[in-house]
């Protein structure tokens, strides 16, 4: 998690010098932000946490409401595809789970790297507020609304832009190609907008450089929860510009194959690239992690066919608890080092991977069922057993 009180008072303290907040090393974010914070700060440090609380439900009204909306979609899509069913599945069908909405806000707000974030003021909650906004209108049908969601959490973050490819499927699914384009377009604009408003304030195009340059050439290299920062410490300076490709090409290059597969399910699209930027980005913080925990519950049907659920709970036990005692093992006491604090990185990593793919796994197979019926045998009676590869 980034030092986002640290950073945003240096910010301040330079924009009321007369100096450009860019001008020192710490401040990375947006001018939209900075704008934001002073005038919290100046109100009172009770109103910047306010505003974290604030967010933090909001969050949990979206999804709620998300779990409303996505429940009927999943319904009534059901029901329009029932007569090409296969036999026996009516153990496996969605039903209407009065309680998924409160389940799923409580998944929210009782996650401890929630209540991390909320208290770390870690600016990762607006952006996740507004991804959540973004499918929150998508699924309401306001593309308008929507647009504007996936644009700010772009503008913040950089990497929800890949969001953009499930919003439009979404809308061409729903309202045909033309409004799809028109989809595309407003969040052009939106965007557009938000980088002329941020220019405005600025009066120049530094921003772009000290906020989403620096998330492409990732130059600090504080340690983090992430993978970046180890790597590229130890790796050669003049391999640094190819590696950094590597990286950030592996961040962006899974969007379009995943597109194509799961082209007719846009919602089940949007929870993978969640996960997949949760896992990838080069300055992860624990925070990203809860709107894809969080969100998991809507496909609760298909957690029958989860393999790795012990794996993964326990490789998530292990990093929380042993990432903070080799942290300070490692900076405060001085009796580990980097290698001790990076292992912990690569469980909560492989926790990570373990979980995209197990979910992805039982997606499938679900689907699989869905279409040739249970219980699943051969010709012969014999039992089938699946091997996605």
């Amino acid at each position: 998690m980034r030092l986002f009180l640290s950073a945003v008072r240096e910010g301040i303290a330079l924009v009321e010098n007369g100096l450009s907040p860019y001008s020192g090393d710490i401040f990375h974010e947006t001018p939209l932000i900075l704008v934001l914070f002073r005038v919290l700060y100046s109100l009172g440090e009770w109103a910047v946490g306010g505003l974290f609380i604030a967010v933090d439900f909001l969050i949990a009204l979206g999804l709620a409401k998300i779990a409303v909306l996505y429940q009927k979609e999943q319904i009534a899509t059901q029901a329009a595809e029932r007569s090409s069913y296969g036999k026996g599945v009516e153990s496996v069908l969605v039903k209407e789970d009065p309680s998924l909405p409160l389940f799923m806000a409580a998944v929210y707000l009782l996650n401890p790297y929630s209540i991390i974030t909320c208290g770390g003021f870690s600016t990762i909650s607006l952006t996740t507020l507004a991804i959540i906004w973004a499918i929150w209108m998508k699924l309401n049908g306001s593309d308008v609304l929507s647009a504007l969601g996936v644009a700010a959490a772009a503008y913040l973050s950089l990497y929800p832009v890949m969001l953009v490819f499930p919003l439009v499927l979404m809308t061409h699914k729903k309202s045909g190609f033309f409004a799809a384009v028109q989809f595309t377009v407003l969040a052009g604009f939106w965007t557009g907008l938000l980088f002329a408003v941020s220019y405005y304030i600025t009066g120049s195009w530094d921003f772009v450089q000290e906020v989403h340059g620096v998330i492409l050439t990732v130059p600090d290299l504080t340690p983090n929860v992430g993978l970046f920062w180890y790597f590229f410490t130890e790796a050669f300076e003049h391999f640094r510009v190819f590696f950094l490709c590597v990286f950030q090409i592996n961040a962006f290059i899974y969007v379009l194959p995943l597109t194509v597969r799961f082209s007719n399910h846009p919602m089940f699209l949007t929870y993978i690239l969640i996960s997949l930027m949760t896992l990838f980005k080069s300055y992860p913080c624990v925070g990203d992690l809860t709107l894809p925990l969080a969100l998991l519950p809507l496909w609760s049907h298909t957690f029958r066919y989860l393999r790795y659920t012990l794996v993964v709970l326990i490789l998530f036990l292990v990093a929380s608890a042993l990432g903070p005692v080799l942290w300070y093992l490692w900076i405060h006491a001085g009796s580990a080092n980097a290698n001790f604090f990076f292992a912990m990185t690569v469980a909560y990593a492989m926790a990570q991977t373990f979980l995209v793919a197990d979910v992805i796994y039982s997606f499938l197979v679900y689907q699989y069922d869905l279409r040739h019926g249970l219980p699943r045998v051969d010709k012969e009676g014999k039992p089938i057993l699946l091997k996605l590869s």
